[in-house]
């Protein structure tokens, strides 16, 4: 072999140390952790305890909502009557549960009669059936003391005329309540309801 050769296999093998350099390990500046599983790390975070599943900003914090929410109720009467019908049963229970959920609302009754007969007996026949309401929210759970009764008559007729189906839109008891709720506005993921 040539010795210039040799010369150049000598000087590669020379460069190569038998002695494995030490790794250095580095450590991070900063903690990069996220044990609220917000997505923001503990370096950026400013509200610790995020509640799983909220939509947070940049810096961890998660947005309050509020909706407004609001139930209507209306019970139609057959003629001359303060009977409520067992279709309406549902429906007073659903006023009553929001109520239930709610317990700062008051709720006025309002009863009305159609045109047909006096003044005043339908004055007394509208607040006859919204007593009946009343009592039946009562025996849905609602405390009596925040339901309210009134009788229109036929003052505020729904519908205008002295035919049957004018005549039964306005034998009914209304009544409508609106609250406003509060809570942690929610990241949307599949599983979600709304958007």
């Amino acid at each position: 072999m040539k010795p210039w050769m040799i010369c150049a296999l000598l000087l590669a093998l020379s460069g190569c140390s038998l002695t494995a350099e030490p790794e250095l390990e580095t450590l991070p500046a900063h903690d990069l952790s996220d044990p609220d599983w917000d997505g923001v790390i503990n370096a950026r975070e400013a509200c610790n305890d995020t509640p799983l599943g909220a939509e947070v900003d940049n810096v961890g914090c998660h947005g309050d909502t509020s909706r407004e929410l609001k139930q209507d109720l209306m019970v139609l009467f057959a003629h001359d009557s303060a009977v409520i019908s067992p279709e309406y049963q549902e429906i007073i229970g659903r006023m009553a549960a929001f109520m239930q959920e709610a317990p700062e609302q008051r709720l006025l009754l309002e009863g009305h009669a159609s045109q047909v007969g006096s003044a005043e007996y339908n004055i007394a026949l509208s607040k006859r059936r919204a007593e009946a309401v009343r009592a039946a929210m009562i025996g849905a759970g609602v405390d009596g003391s925040r339901l309210d009764i009134i009788g229109y008559g036929e003052s505020q007729p729904l519908l205008m005329g002295e035919d049957e189906q004018s005549a039964a839109a306005n034998r009914r008891v209304v009544g409508a309540l609106t609250s406003s709720r509060e809570g942690v506005r929610m990241r949307w993921n599949v599983f979600s309801m709304e958007r």
